[in-house]
């Protein structure tokens, strides 16, 4: 069983997420379960066209939809939102919590996936500890 288990979620599939809540409940023996999400960093050239304070808008939001998955899922999480780019920053938040896994949901690859590589397989590559990919 693992103590700390660290949940990457890009928030786009809530019934995926919720679904891996409760299998890393099972998995943590009443460890500590951290649910995370990245806000993507916005190319410099992009924020042009963006309102200002986008960013800053986002994380309340993305903040308050951990919660309530958290909620929905009946498990016991904490949860975290960081900025910047994704799979560096699940692998950082792996090593600040100690995490002894990192249990992240797949989608189905796009060709795109398949000449840059997902954020699930840099995860699996640069992760401090086991990883568990739920298809």
């Amino acid at each position: 069983m693992y103590n700390t288990i660290l949940i990457p979620t890009d928030l786009s599939d809530e019934d995926s997420t919720i679904e891996t809540l409760k299998k890393a409940e099972q998995l943590s023996n009443n460890g500590r379960v951290e649910l995370l999400h990245v806000l993507d960093a916005i190319p410099a050239f992009s924020m042009v066209e963006l309102p200002i304070h986008l960013m800053e808008q986002q994380l309340p939001k993305a903040r308050e939809k951990l919660s309530q998955m958290v909620e929905k899922s009946g498990v016991k999480a904490d949860t975290e939102v960081r900025k910047g780019q994704s799979y560096s920053n699940i692998v950082e938040e792996a090593k600040k919590i100690d995490a002894d896994l990192i249990l992240i949901n797949s989608h189905q690859p796009g060709l795109q996936d398949y000449l840059l590589g997902s954020t699930a397989a840099k995860v699996v590559r640069h992760a401090p500890c086991s990883v568990l990919v739920a298809r």
